[in-house]
């Protein structure tokens, strides 16, 4: 009998359907208005993100003043290198594959 490698098989790819293209066309747009909304909401709210983060004992601890500068720094920076290290990451995948 005859061993046949994996690779060589053909893929059956499931077909894609209009409904379900366009459903996912609105969940993404959805994430994209959420995603809008949130970074709107903690760019006009200066003080509540700092709020948030303190607890409600201030005599346990220092108060913590974040600057709108630092909190980017130190919160969407990173956020968005790790993006791009995994979106580079996905390419050379994807490139080593074909």
């Amino acid at each position: 009998m005859t061993d046949l490698p994996i690779r060589n098989l053909p893929r059956a790819r499931p077909k894609a359907t209009l409904p379900g293209n366009i459903a996912y066309a609105v969940f993404v747009l959805f994430c994209f208005w959420v995603g809008s909304h949130l970074l709107n909401m903690l760019s006009h709210s200066q003080g509540i993100f700092e709020h948030l983060l303190q607890t409600n004992n201030q005599t346990d601890g220092p108060v913590i003043e974040m600057s709108m500068l630092v909190s980017t720094i130190f919160g969407l920076v990173p956020v968005l290198a790790g993006g791009f290290i995994l979106a580079v990451l996905a390419l050379v995948f994807k490139l080593r594959r074909l």
